[in-house]
């Protein structure tokens, strides 16, 4: 399985700028060349295992986010959301799987949407 260029240049992007970190501030951090880490977030450069490793390890984030992309990748709203699950505890994340399953319970149809 190829690592997506694009899917690790958002992830990171994203990562960086919810810390209120400047790309000096990222490279510096993970040991990299800012024009590097320029690439990474363009696109035009694919991480080694290592940068991959300490990326994800800084920010936190699951290796499956990046190397499985999906439909949500542009949706900040899943982005924000996700990022915030991984600051749970067991306790909370039951109480948000708990949520989860019922607001997908619902039949949509009985919901009047012009209400949300």
């Amino acid at each position: 399985m190829a690592l997506n260029p694009k899917q690790f240049g958002i992830i990171i992007k994203n990562a960086r700028m919810d810390k209120k970190l400047t790309q000096a501030e990222l490279a510096e951090i993970l040991d990299l060349s800012l024009s590097y880490l320029k690439d990474l977030e363009r696109f035009k450069n694919t991480p080694s295992l290592e940068v991959f490793a300490k990326a994800i390890q800084y920010f936190n984030l699951s290796a499956d986010t990046v190397i499985y992309p999906n439909k949500n990748l542009n949706n900040s709203t899943y982005q924000k959301i996700e990022r915030r699950l991984l600051q749970c505890d067991e306790k909370q994340l039951k109480i948000i799987l708990a949520l989860t399953e019922a607001v997908l319970s619902v039949d949509d149809t009985s919901i009047d949407n012009s209400d949300i």
